[in-house]
């Protein structure tokens, strides 16, 4: 009998920004009791995706409102990178997410990581992907009023090719 054992694919990194917000009056997140909302307008997030090779200045990102139901857990959402205005802020990425975790408490700092059903797409995923995940550590906590509180963040994803 002959047997062979091929290794699984190692997953690479997709797409990864470094926090843009220079400190805690620019946040990228708002977390309330039953919301976790966030975005990116500004200038200064380079969104660097190493599955196509290309760096984008200035991208910008939404993520429709999610909410957080006990431990944390958040509802489907959708978050989206765009490129910037002056480069005709087209749609660079998009992933969607059945469910995700908001790591309580914040202590020195928190997480967002997204981990059922998460899938990738847009101009820059060459093909298909699996094992797609994703996370946003949050940094700058700031008292929102009785919003709650606003974070700034850097985000990582990744998948297997």
């Amino acid at each position: 009998m002959l047997s062979a054992f091929a290794p699984r694919g190692s997953a690479g990194t997709i797409a990864t920004f470094a926090d843009p917000a220079v400190d805690g009056s620019t946040p990228l997140f708002l977390v309330d009791s039953a919301t976790l909302s966030g975005g990116w307008s500004g200038s200064g997030l380079t969104l660097i995706t190493p599955i196509s090779g290309q760096i984008f200045e200035n991208a910008t990102f939404s993520m429709t409102p999610v909410s957080i139901s006990g431990g944390g857990i958040l509802s489907a959402g959708t978050i989206q990178f765009f490129e910037d205005i002056a480069d005709g802020g087209g749609l660079i990425l998009q992933i969607d997410f059945d469910a995700g975790t908001l790591n309580l408490p914040f202590g020195f700092g928190a997480s967002f990581a997204a981990g059922d059903n998460v899938t990738f797409s847009g101009p820059i995923i060459p093909g298909p992907l699996t094992d797609e995940t994703f996370a946003f550590s949050f940094a700058n906590p700031q008292p929102a009023g009785q919003q709650g509180t606003s974070y700034t963040a850097a985000f990582t994803s990744s998948a297997i090719p």
